[in-house]
């Protein structure tokens, strides 16, 4: 069976069961599987009366909401290979998506109208643009005019060596490169996971706010939700965001470690530390704060709550654990659909990300400790470029650009990145990801990127959260340095950070210096700033400021 096989199951045996949930304003739209199928067969008609055939590459650009799966499911049952684009995607990348992949058509939905404006000048005139189902917008072929009265055809065989979908890389190292999935890799990292993950019970409720076009979500809840038959809300804005999952109180939870901070400094908002921890050493007074913040935040029914995209800092970790919240960090990529490692229920390590899923074996590379994995569910390739995918994929083996280690427990840990070590005019080798660890603890800081390829010693250059305007200047110096002094004494001499260096502006997707999964594009932040950070390298603070 097939991910689509699942759903015309369940639209079979359940057709009038909440499949999907949609927020608008104070209320909830609910559509049935059968609902959802209806919708998706009238998509297929219109697409096949306009003469698209299977294997033809039809986009997705828009921000999670029901459409975007209903949209994804027709793509499905017609054999067309889907091609899902981030909804903040810049112009200037989107370009290159469409033409690499040959793209046909695009369907439009839920978007900003400023990214819209930008979007819509890189579409070729050749290109069908249509918008989806109550995302009316102009420049595209409305709904309405596009899914007339067509005889609605049933969905057509597909068979798992078929191509699913092209996912495109969010380009920490480089232009995003077009990873083929087929429905067979697609299924099987859904199934190898699916105990762990709690896939294989009744009742499931997720909720959909991380982008539809990254691996994670779209394996973890829309194939997650469609395979277990469960039940997917979705969030309006960013302003509801806490109310809509609120309302949904989902039995599984993703989030990134920017998520976890935020909700973090939410709760510290309300409940200084001080207070929460004198509140949680006062039997029956602790259970019920943690049953009111479990519910504040929307997670008094999670059951599966994870973490993933980038390490998340030990210290949130085992302070969410006091509120019992459990957070289990998972390892993965789009190349492998996500499914390498988790950490399982009740045996948390922290500093690991887990260990490994059945079915495949991972083994690390002696001389650069990269991480290797060869599995079932690995990808095709990247679309169009043999090259990638043989420096990728060698021997059967996906080659993860990872450094880790395994622990005689059966544990992964990630150590770095191989692409992200660098070398100072001293001649020795810096890996960044593990000194960075303590930086990111601290609550003054949003983000972090050590670097130090033109100078003597490393140095760390940091953005400051929102929190940290509340402090003065010479409070955050304190902090800074503090930590510095800390991070200095347990390293090696070449290993030392000569100082920090507060950036004056953030780090944003708009800005080009993250990706739209939160993750540093290290290269171009340190093509920015490195070199003119000459002056303020050599001056004798240990904190200084951008200028």
């Amino acid at each position: 069976m097939t991910i689509l096989d699942y759903f015309l199951s369940w639209e079979e045996q359940t057709p009038n069961n909440i499949f999907l949930r949609q927020p608008k304003d104070a209320d909830w739209k609910n559509y049935s599987w059968k609902y959802c199928g209806i919708k998706a067969r009238q998509l297929l008609a219109a697409l096949k009366a306009q003469g698209f055939e299977k294997g033809d590459r039809i986009s997705i650009l828009s921000a999670n909401c029901a459409e975007w799966i209903i949209c994804d499911l027709a793509l499905m049952m017609g054999g067309y290979i889907s091609v899902p684009l981030y909804a903040n995607i810049n112009a200037a990348s989107m370009k290159k998506i469409l033409k690499d992949s040959g793209c046909k058509a695009i369907i439009t939905g839920k978007l900003n109208p400023e990214d819209w404006l930008l979007q819509k000048e890189v579409i070729g005139k050749e290109m069908k643009v249509m918008s989806m189902d109550g995302h009316d917008r102009k420049g595209c072929v409305l709904w309405s005019e596009f899914c007339q009265s067509y005889p609605i055809p049933e969905p057509i065989e597909i068979s798992c060596e078929d191509t699913m979908t092209i996912i495109y890389t969010s380009g920490t190292t480089g232009d995003p490169k077009g990873v083929v999935h087929t429905f067979g890799s697609v299924i099987t990292a859904v199934k190898v996971a699916s105990d762990e993950v709690g896939l294989n019970q009744k009742g499931n409720k997720f909720v959909s706010y991380l982008p539809l076009s990254h691996a994670a979500e779209r394996g973890l809840i829309e194939c997650g939700g469609i395979y277990c038959g469960g039940t997917i809300s979705f969030v309006e804005s960013l302003e509801s965001f806490s109310k809509n999952i609120q309302d949904t109180q989902p039995t599984h939870f993703f989030g990134v470690p920017r998520i976890w901070e935020k909700f973090q400094i939410k709760i510290l908002e309300k409940i200084p530390q001080n207070r929460m921890d004198i509140l949680l050493n006062i039997p029956f007074i602790n259970k019920i704060l943690i049953k009111k913040i479990k519910t504040s935040l929307g997670l008094s029914n999670a059951e599966i709550i994870l973490s993933g995209a980038a390490p998340l800092a030990p210290d949130i970790i085992r302070w969410f654990m006091k509120l019992e919240i459990n957070i289990r960090e998972a390892y993965g990529m789009s190349e492998n659909f996500n499914v390498i490692s988790m950490n399982p229920a009740g045996a948390i390590k922290i500093g690991s990300v887990g260990k490994l899923f059945p079915g495949q074996e991972v083994i690390i590379d002696k001389r650069t400790n990269e991480i290797k994995q060869k599995c079932s569910w690995l990808m095709k390739g990247y679309y169009r470029n043999p090259k990638q995918t043989a420096e990728t994929i060698v021997h059967d083996y996906l080659l993860t650009g990872d450094m880790g280690e395994l622990t005689e427990d059966g544990y992964l840990k990630i150590t770095g990145r191989v692409k992200d070590i660098f070398k100072t005019t001293k001649g020795e080798y810096i890996s960044p990801s593990l000194l960075e660890i303590p930086f990111l603890e601290l609550k003054i800081i949003e983000q972090v990127c050590i670097m130090g390829t033109f100078y003597p010693q490393p140095f760390v250059l940091i953005s400051l959260s929102h929190l940290a305007k509340t402090l003065s200047k010479n409070e955050i110096v304190k902090s800074l340095e503090k930590v510095l002094n800390q991070q200095n004494e347990g390293v090696m001499e070449y290993q030392r950070l000569k100082k920090v260096i507060v950036s004056k502006n953030p780090w944003t997707i708009e800005n080009g210096l993250l990706t739209p999964t939160l993750k540093l594009k290290r290269s171009l932040i340190s093509k920015k700033y490195e070199r003119k950070l000459k002056d303020i390298y050599n001056n004798d603070e240990l904190v200084s400021w951008e200028k």
